[in-house]
């Protein structure tokens, strides 16, 4: 098990959610609500999806009580602090953090269990889809200065001086 390379994916996961809450942030609540078809109906129902499900695995993996929404509060800002802890969660993890098994339960209240590096590597991923979809609902709407968030940007902004 690579702590270096699940600690790299978590700031990775953090770093885009932050470029799209700053890249939105800039637009009126009117092109946040505005109906778009996708997963969510709008850019800030995908966005606070995100931040929901990321507390969602954060309280799985720290053994808490389950919280949905994770925030009463629909303002997209909302979604860092949350992105931020489960960052700090991760990148504080050990080896043996990491390959620990977790019980949990989902959101119908079924049982599972699993390593906490799979669940993390599943709320990572996650997010990752639906940020695709906010980039799809972005150019439906005509908007421009849409953040790239590939992995790779991620890494090569990390080599540079």
């Amino acid at each position: 098990m690579n702590t270096e390379l699940i600690h790299e994916y978590a700031a990775y996961g953090f770093w885009a959610n932050a470029r799209f809450v700053e890249r939105l942030g800039r637009e009126s609540g009117a092109v946040l609500d505005a109906a778009v078809a996708s997963s969510f109906p709008s850019l800030r129902k995908t966005l606070l999806h995100i931040r929901d499900a990321e507390n969602a695995w954060t309280l799985r993996l720290l053994g808490e009580p389950m919280r949905w929404p994770a925030d009463t509060s629909e303002d997209i800002g909302t979604v860092l602090p949350f992105t931020k802890r489960f960052k700090e969660l991760v990148q504080n993890y050990s080896v043996s953090d990491l390959v620990s098994e977790h019980t949990y339960k989902d959101l119908k209240g079924n049982a599972h269990a699993s390593p906490a590096w799979r669940m993390i590597m599943h709320c990572i991923n996650h997010s990752t889809q639906h940020r695709g979809q906010v980039i799809t609902m972005m150019r439906n709407l005509g908007l421009e200065e849409i953040p790239a968030n590939d992995l790779i940007v991620y890494q090569r902004a990390l080599l540079r001086p």
